[in-house]
């Protein structure tokens, strides 16, 4: 897995998450996928959140 960030200005920022390993033949990887898009899309607003405001208890009940 890569994590990059790219400044855009003072204010924005473009994170970008890539990751490797797997299977183009699992029957099961449009649900994996979109699984794990979920997972980081909960994990980047939790950072977001302790960054700018400071949020340190998070609802888990976000998640599967």
């Amino acid at each position: 897995m890569t994590i990059s960030l790219q400044a855009l200005d003072h204010a924005a920022t473009i994170v970008e998450v890539r990751e490797e390993g797997f299977n183009e033949g699992d029957e099961n990887l449009t649900s994996k996928l979109l699984d794990n898009k979920e997972g980081w899309v909960y994990m980047l607003t939790c950072l977001k959140a302790y960054l700018e405001f400071g949020v340190t208890q998070l609802r888990a009940g976000l998640v599967k």
